[in-house]
């Protein structure tokens, strides 16, 4: 069993004023500095399903529930992340709300790295694995925003298309997606140990979250950062070490796998 404490914990806070909350796991707990200051609408929409509901009749047993408590890391690749949250695997009666980003893409440094380089190459950080992943993540939507349709357009307008594409920042490529940025507050990307929104798209924040294992800027201007691990490491490093990747209902009952979430809550 992975060992922390909220004493520790709180002592290793970027701001004490912060929340501090404890994601308590079969494998150890978790203590996370959620961020308000850089995510206020997303922390408070995670910190409300996180608390259970207050019970009109204190005496009624068994007690409500938070919205995490019971659900697993359904979804782990090994040094990369754990996520937990998903709608499909919840069984009971909370309503969650969808949040729009809270992204700083100037912070992250998204404004200033090209698309392309000068030698040819595609920027790393866009994630470009094949032919398929370029038309989806630049060349679609290129189209679209120039108003170019069919291949005829795309052969005439060929200079237009490239002298676009070199001046174009990773920001605008992901802006081109529909993500929309916001610079008043601070930001930080998904570096070990952070705590991010998953989403299907911009502005699909709901309950679903993972924690990265390992610094992953690729992912840097899509995910909204809520908060990051400040003790308790080891037992997200012990959930991540076995690959799962299921959204089935899983009767875990009699074996033990090390990915349970006992609770969510804040303890500051």
């Amino acid at each position: 069993m992975a060992r922390a404490d909220a004493v520790s914990a709180a002592a290793a806070m970027e701001n004490p004023a912060n929340p501090l909350v404890l994601i308590n796991t079969e494998s150890g707990p978790m203590y996370v500095e959620l961020l308000p200051g850089e995510a206020p609408l997303n922390v408070a929409n995670f910190l409300a399903l996180a608390e259970p509901p207050e019970m009109e009749n204190p005496a009624v047993l068994p007690g409500p529930r938070g919205y995490y408590d019971g659900m697993r890391f359904h979804r782990v690749v090994p040094g990369f992340l754990i996520q937990a949250g998903s709608p499909a695997l919840y069984q009971g009666e909370r309503e969650y709300a969808t949040v729009r980003d809270e992204i700083n893409a100037d912070a992250l440094g998204l404004d200033l790295e090209p698309v392309l380089y000068a030698n040819g190459e595609f920027n790393p950080l866009l994630d470009v694995q094949n032919e398929e992943d370029l038309e989806e993540t630049l060349l679609r939507p290129l189209y679209r925003r120039l108003g170019i349709s069919g291949n005829a357009q795309v052969a005439a307008r060929q200079d237009e298309i490239m002298s676009t594409l070199t001046d174009m920042s990773v920001k605008d490529a992901y802006a081109q997606l529909g993500y929309r940025y916001q610079t008043t507050r601070p930001g930080r990307g998904l570096g070990r140990g952070v705590l991010a929104l998953a989403n299907r798209g911009p502005d699909d924040n709901g309950p679903e979250f993972f924690v990265v294992l390992d610094d992953a800027p690729h992912l840097n201007g899509k995910y909204t950062v809520i908060g990051h691990v400040v003790e308790g490491m080891k037992a997200a490093d012990r959930i991540g070490a076995t690959a799962v990747d299921s959204l089935a209902l899983e009767p875990e009952q009699f074996t033990s796998s090390g990915r349970l979430i006992y609770s969510i809550r804040q303890v500051n």
